[in-house]
């Protein structure tokens, strides 16, 4: 896990140079230069075993958007107050050599104004050679990470970037988050777990924020790519997370004690949940043309990771708290009961609709199952086990055929079978204990619809 210095206190800087610029600036260079490693970027699984093989055009179309925002936010510093960034940035090479131990950190050889607008100057260049490449009809794996060395190491060398590289800005918490943890921290006894946790609070809040600032992006077309290089930072950052808990924190507790088991059990999420994010959603999002259908796939991968993020949060400080209210940290936060339940509703209805394709096998009850299917897979599909998505796949591309609407009973009557075993086992969840399905009772099939084991509870 990166260490935290004072770079961290919002109040040091004014009014007029603001922290977020700085936040969403650390953010994007950090974001291009993880989206330079392979293992990092979405791709699926037989797409990073042929990595060799494959175009890498389109990813850098993506590093070209973000290389050309950081150069529109260092524009936004270089119109603030000149005399605050000036005081700032030596407070950083002040900062940068107290922590190296005397290394050589490089020096600044004019003014504020100065500096940055060579920044500027130098994002843009990069902009530009982006740019023609992107234009490239084939880009081979080895071009694009000898492009990732020359691009992230000339910004690293930076005196004014490169701080942002080495450093870590913390995310503002508001005051009742910042109270409710501070709750979590009290009833910690040992200094040392108290230092671990802390620092794994703030990145999944720092995660959470990068997420928010996701869903910001993607609200335009003409920037909605660029999220990608953040999808693949909050990649990197999962893959930080499971090593910190299994190296600093687990050891620290015993072995089938609950604060262990809930430990173990963020790292089986997060693992999983990037699984879905990185190798399914967001899968040949770079090279698609539909924006809606982009909007789509980021949308849903983002409220994957913000779900992911808060219950992460409150799962973590109720283990070690039971005076926590997630409500009070994340007042839009649905809790595994309100996901379970509508994901159950969606179930039955999206079942209700077979059912009537069954029964008349025409195009309008065909396209009203298809359309059901295709918002289930867009809303509640995501609060199913990561295994049953491909199921979904399957049936809605066999549904989307040309073909007459009586060719598709078979496969309804498999699709039904299928659903009314989720339904059943998704009630069998233990926080829909108290909480009986009030639904219709299913239509009778043939005995084969008890073939999936339980899995939810």
């Amino acid at each position: 896990m990166p260490r935290f210095t004072v770079l961290e206190t919002s109040a040091l800087f004014s009014n007029r140079v603001k922290y977020d610029y700085l936040f969403e600036m650390e953010m994007w260079l950090k974001g291009v230069e993880r989206f330079f490693v392979l293992d990092h970027l979405p791709l699926s699984a037989f797409e990073r075993s042929h990595a060799s093989l494959k175009n890498f055009v389109e990813e850098v179309a993506v590093v070209r958007s973000g290389i050309s925002h950081l150069a529109l936010l260092t524009t936004h510093l270089l119109g603030e107050g000149k005399e605050d960034l000036a005081s700032f940035l030596l407070f950083l090479d002040s900062q940068v050599s107290r922590a190296s131990g005397g290394a050589s950190v490089p020096q600044r050889r004019g003014s504020a104004e100065t500096e940055l607008a060579l920044v500027v100057e130098k994002l843009d260049d990069f902009s530009k050679v982006l740019d023609e490449l992107s234009r490239a009809p084939f880009l081979p794996l080895q071009t694009y990470l000898s492009l990732g060395r020359i691009v992230v190491g000339t910004l690293k060398s930076d005196p004014n970037l490169g701080v942002l590289f080495r450093e870590n800005l913390r995310p503002v918490l508001d005051r009742e988050s910042k109270q409710s943890l501070a709750r979590v921290l009290a009833a910690v006894s040992d200094a040392s777990q108290k230092s671990a946790l802390a620092a794994l609070f703030v990145e999944l809040f720092k995660g959470l924020r990068w997420t928010e600032r996701i869903r910001q992006t993607i609200e335009s077309p003409a920037t909605i790519k660029r999220a990608l290089l953040v999808f693949s930072l909050i990649r990197a950052q999962a893959t930080s997370l499971g090593e910190f808990i299994r190296k600093r924190l687990l050891p620290r507790f015993p072995e089938d004690t609950p604060v262990a088991a809930g430990l173990e059990r963020l790292v089986f999420s997060v693992e999983m949940e990037m699984r879905k994010v990185m190798e399914l959603e967001l899968v040949d999002v770079a090279l698609m043309k539909d924006p809606k259908l982009v909007y789509a796939r980021m949308e849903d991968a983002s409220g994957i990771l913000k779900d992911l993020f808060q219950q992460s949060v409150i799962g973590l400080a109720e283990t070690f708290s039971s005076d926590v209210d997630g409500r009070a940290l994340f007042p839009e936060y649905r809790t595994k009961l309100d996901q379970s339940l509508r994901l159950r509703d969606d179930l039955w209805e999206l079942l209700q609709a077979v059912q009537a394709f069954s029964r008349s096998a025409d195009k309008k009850a065909l396209k009203a199952m298809i359309d059901s299917l295709d918002a289930f897979r867009r809303g509640s599909m995501k609060h199913l086990m990561f295994k049953d998505w491909s199921l979904f796949d399957r049936f809605h591309s066999g549904f989307s055929r040309e073909r007459s609407p009586r060719a598709f009973l078979p496969a309804a009557h498999q699709f039904e079978v299928f659903l009314k075993t989720l339904v059943r086992e998704v009630s069998k969840r233990s926080v829909l204990s108290s909480h009986p399905f009030r639904g219709g009772r299913p239509r009778t099939g043939d005995g084969t619809e008890a073939a999936l084991p339980p899995r939810y509870n």
